[in-house]
């Protein structure tokens, strides 16, 4: 199964195609004429997941308030809080990215919206393109860290694991995160001479904070609707979909309701893509569980070496290159059946610490060639080469791998605000 798994996506097959035939083998291999029923059945509970509604919800809620043109204002109340720091512009578009990662949940609507805007910006004061570049790539990360991040809601729903508990943990890591950013870009910027901005003053900062305040209620609502319990993350997905709904073509006019429909079908299409992917995902962890597939490879693992710290780096190792060719939200599906039940079973990891660093050794292939993809985004969009946003950005990709290290190394990062608000780990 595996081997043709990995063949098959090698060769170009669709993901999902490669999924599918990958699991029908288990189902020949029994000989029982109900096997295909059962591989038909598994796939349906995928799809029909009641978390998955959460899902088209995000980002219907996520396309529509990138349309309205809220990025604007994000950027002004960003520049008024950090812009007179070294590097101003630089350290406005690691905060304005940590902002908008409570909107969009997806690291290309953060570089579509922020990247058009902010790099352009960046090189008219005087930044290397390449590294305007380069941090926008990296500061887009956050954004499936950060509630709604559809990722961590495709691996809640198809895994079975709190979805509330995974944004209360990814909230501590995107934090985490987007200060080491700022201090990378401290230095970075403090080396090259890179200009900052004036101090804003409190009326600045005050009147830049009402302009954003309608576009900051959308997170406050689905992080504080979510963490104080008052709605589950299905429920907050809804919310959040109206509510963007309504600031959209209600009160800044920036979507006309005849363009309601295109957003629809655009966040309809990418659900689909996604929904279709996590259902053939769940019959193939289904196989997985049932032929015992992560204690074999363990037992693999074991042949070479029973060093836990040498174990633990070969799956890191192992996740960070397989996030260098596919993308982050199809690896989850692909690798979460195996390693999250070794990390659980073998290292006394919590369901929500397996993902975490799952999710978080992933995502350094979002900055890695060859098909790094918040890299190519931003070349396309940024104009700029893959091997200039790689040069440029290399000192990030470090600083991603040491905070995917942490994550996996440190339970706390993880789990200490989950536990502290009695959800479940």
């Amino acid at each position: 199964m595996l081997i043709v798994l990995v063949v098959l996506i090698l060769l170009s097959v669709p993901v999902f195609g490669a999924l599918g035939i990958s699991t029908l083998l288990h189902y020949f291999d029994t000989g029982r004429a109900t096997a295909l029923i059962v591989l038909f059945q598994q796939t349906f509970r995928g799809l029909t997941s009641f978390s998955f509604l959460a899902v088209p919800m995000f980002m219907l809620a996520g396309n529509l308030m990138t349309r309205g043109g809220i990025t604007d204002r994000l950027i002004a109340l960003a520049r008024t809080i950090v812009g007179h720091f070294v590097g101003g512009l630089a350290q406005v578009n690691v905060l304005v990215s940590l902002f908008f990662a409570g909107i969009s949940g997806s690291a290309h609507a953060d570089v579509a919206a922020i990247g058009t805007v902010l790099i352009p910006a960046m090189e008219k004061e005087g930044y290397d393109r390449d590294f305007a570049g380069a941090l926008t790539a990296a500061s887009a990360v956050l954004s499936p860290l950060l509630p709604p991040s559809i990722v961590l809601v495709v691996y809640g729903a198809t895994f079975g694991v709190s979805i509330s508990s995974l944004f209360a943990a990814g909230v501590t890591i995107g934090i985490v995160l987007a200060l080491s950013q700022m201090g990378m870009t401290y230095v970075i910027c403090k080396r090259h001479g890179y200009p900052s901005h004036p101090r804003a003053s409190i009326r600045e900062v005050l009147h830049a904070f009402k302009e954003a305040l309608i576009p900051l209620a959308m997170p406050a609502i689905i992080i504080g609707g979510i963490l104080g319990g008052i709605f589950t993350a299905t429920e907050a997905s809804a919310v959040a979909a109206l509510y963007a709904l309504i600031v959209s073509v209600f009160i800044y006019r920036t979507v006309r309701l005849r363009e309601v429909f295109d957003v629809f079908l655009t966040s309809a299409r990418t659900t689909a893509a996604i929904v279709v992917l996590a259902g053939l995902a769940r019959a193939f962890s289904y196989i997985v569980a049932r032929r015992n597939i992560p204690d074999r490879v363990m037992a693999a693992i074991l042949g070479v070496t029973e060093n836990p710290v040498v174990l633990l780096a070969l799956i890191l190792v192992t996740l960070i290159v397989a996030g260098m060719f596919v993308d982050r939200t199809t690896n989850v599906l692909l690798f979460t059946p195996i390693i999250a039940p070794i990390l659980i079973s073998h290292f006394g990891f919590t369901s929500v610490h397996a993902a975490m660093s799952i999710v978080m050794a992933l995502g350094v292939g979002h900055l890695t060639p060859p098909v790094g993809g918040t890299l190519l985004t931003t070349a396309l969009i940024g104009k700029v080469t893959v091997e200039g946003l790689t040069r440029k950005g290399w000192p990030y990709i470090v600083g991603l791998i040491v905070i995917a290290i942490l994550v996996l190394a440190v339970p706390q990062l993880s789990e200490a605000l989950p536990r502290a608000l009695g959800m479940r780990l």
